[in-house]
């Protein structure tokens, strides 16, 4: 942390007069910033910083819970190198060589008249479009007269893709050469329930300062989307955003159908809300482990569905057949159970979290590149048009601002689910007769 802010350049000045800094909470993010703050203020003469963040009360608490614990770090009035005031709403930290720290609200009337070496703008996910400009208005002619000013804009994600913080990770994340960044975050497609990837982005873990059963309870008591918000960064839901890669999703696919093993495979079908199509899926992992997906069939309507998954009842009595047991799925299943030539005993309805775990395990799969599966025209759109949705603490696919039909993605999904918890089993050799 404190090497970012305090680089410099050839001539000694910082060497990014913009930082933005995006780290999960109770990691010591504020903490750190303001002991390098700090560390300026006592050795630079007549530094100032101006600190704002979401709102004038929390800025002056901040600013406030900072000198209360600089106070107590030099109880001797008499010889302390700073005066604390807090009076008239005001609260600034003065030090003797003529330093200043103070807290304003965010907005630009409050910079006006100032100047400042340092800008500090705390819990900046939690400014909109409006505010962001309007402060950036009020805070760049703040810096203009000092050689060396700096802005820090930390906080965590926010809620929608715009506004301060957004707008400067997005700069950062390109490379722009005059903007620094720290950015501790978790990948939309990584399983934030994957505790090896806590150790990777969150430092309050990996450093020593939160314990492990400290963010399991963590995401048991404020569910996945929160959790993966506040401690590894999730990016903003963005309804356009597609969850797979298309280079991700190409470095799987073969040309042919695939070769479908006579035992040993797990199949899912799904039907998209409106009951205008559906679709069956087959799953199978080699003996090696690698994982294979392809469509059976995609048809518009669902009436054809209860015959076609009779068929594979009866012509596959070993196989399971998975569903989410959710809207027309369940008038398919239905259907069939009425039917009462049709065994369904291997009809699989799956819960909300197997459904979920059937979405990690695919997407996992996909960005290791090791998902194997055919073109398929209708695969390939629902891949493509495919976003992420979260529903408690399970994350699922959703169709985002298209109207694409994502059915054979949710049953390939879903079938591969099953199919991860087979135990492979080699084909029946024929006995030999035994010799004496």
């Amino acid at each position: 942390m404190a090497g970012l802010l305090n680089a410099t350049n050839a001539e000694g000045r910082p060497l990014y007069r913009k930082v933005v800094i995006q780290m999960g909470r109770r990691a010591t993010k504020t903490s750190s910033i303001q002991a390098t703050l700090l560390g300026r203020c006592f050795s630079i003469p007549k530094y100032r910083i101006i600190s704002t963040a979401q709102t004038g009360t929390l800025s002056q608490q901040f600013l406030a819970e900072l000198g209360s614990r600089l106070e107590l770090a030099f109880p001797d009035e008499k010889t302390r190198p700073f005066r604390f005031y807090k009076s008239n709403g005001s609260i600034r930290i003065v030090w003797e060589n003529g330093s200043e720290w103070r807290a304003v609200k965010p907005q630009a009337s409050a910079f006006r008249g100032s100047a400042a070496d340092c800008i500090l703008m705390d819990e900046a996910g939690e400014y909109d479009e409006k505010t962001t400009d309007d402060l950036m208005a009020g805070a760049l002619p703040v810096l203009a007269t000092r050689k060396g000013a700096q802005i820090i804009i930390t906080g965590t994600p926010p809620r929608t893709r715009s506004g301060l913080l957004w707008n400067h990770l997005q700069s950062g994340r390109k490379g722009t050469p005059s903007l620094g960044i720290l950015d501790y975050s978790m990948e939309p497609t990584d399983d934030a329930t994957d505790e090896a990837l806590w150790w990777k982005a969150y430092p309050g873990l990996s450093s020593g300062l939160v314990e492990i059963d400290f963010l399991r309870e963590a995401l048991e008591t404020q569910g996945l989307l929160s959790f993966s918000r506040e401690f590894l960064c999730l990016d903003p839901q963005a309804s356009s955003l597609r969850a797979i890669s298309e280079e991700d999703w190409a470095a799987g696919q073969v040309p042919d159908m695939l070769e479908i093993p006579s035992d040993n495979f797990s199949i899912a079908f799904d039907t998209t809300p409106s009951g205008d199509a559906g679709a069956v899926a087959v799953a199978f992992y080699t003996p090696e482990g690698l994982p294979h997906v392809q469509i059976l069939e995609h048809k518009g309507g669902i009436n054809w569905l209860p015959a076609y998954i009779g068929k594979l009842l009866t012509e596959h009595r070993g196989a399971e057949i998975g569903f989410d047991s959710i809207g027309n799925n369940l008038s398919v299943f239905q259907t069939l159970q009425r039917n009462r030539r049709i065994s369904t005993h291997n009809l699989r309805s799956m819960n909300m979290k197997e459904v979920a775990g059937g979405v990690s395990l695919m997407t996992s799969h996909i960005s290791d590149r090791a998902l194997v599966h055919a073109v398929d025209p209708s695969l390939d759109k629902a891949v493509e048009a495919a976003a992420f949705r979260y529903s408690g603490d399970s994350r699922l696919w959703s169709r985002g601002n298209s109207n694409e039909d994502i059915s054979p993605l949710i049953a390939a999904s879903n079938a591969l689910y099953i199919a991860a918890g087979k135990r492979h089993r080699e084909p029946r050799k024929k006995r030999e007769a035994l010799t004496f």
